[in-house]
């Protein structure tokens, strides 16, 4: 047995980790998270009660399921490219937060 096998990264050279940080970025996606899909739900409810006032459906119209795979191709999108899979993941979430809070910022713009 080698007695610097254990001595290396347990000896009087190894250094405790650094403190994690992001918690600033964890909250600032957490809010525009939380924006993003309040509006969304207010849209859909809506959307929903629009439908519903016209008269009977038979559940979901079908000119909304575009809108709603845009709305959630464009995050799993900006994942999948390479200059934010090279961030942390307190930046992705921000990142992610912040395109999906535009579109149903802009949503909610054009159907006002």
């Amino acid at each position: 047995m080698n007695p610097d096998t254990y001595a290396t990264p347990y000896g009087p050279a190894a250094r405790p980790a650094p403190p994690r940080r992001g918690a600033g970025l964890a909250l600032a996606a957490a809010a525009l998270w939380t924006v993003a899909l309040l509006l969304l739900w207010g849209l859909g409810f809506l959307a929903l009660w629009a439908e519903a006032d016209r008269g009977p459906t038979d559940g979901i119209p079908l000119r909304w399921a575009p809108i709603c795979l845009a709305v959630a191709a464009v995050p799993i999108a900006l994942l999948c490219t390479p200059a934010v899979r090279r961030l942390s993941v307190p930046a992705r979430a921000l990142v992610t937060g912040l395109a999906t809070c535009a579109i149903a910022v802009g949503l909610v713009v054009r159907a006002v």
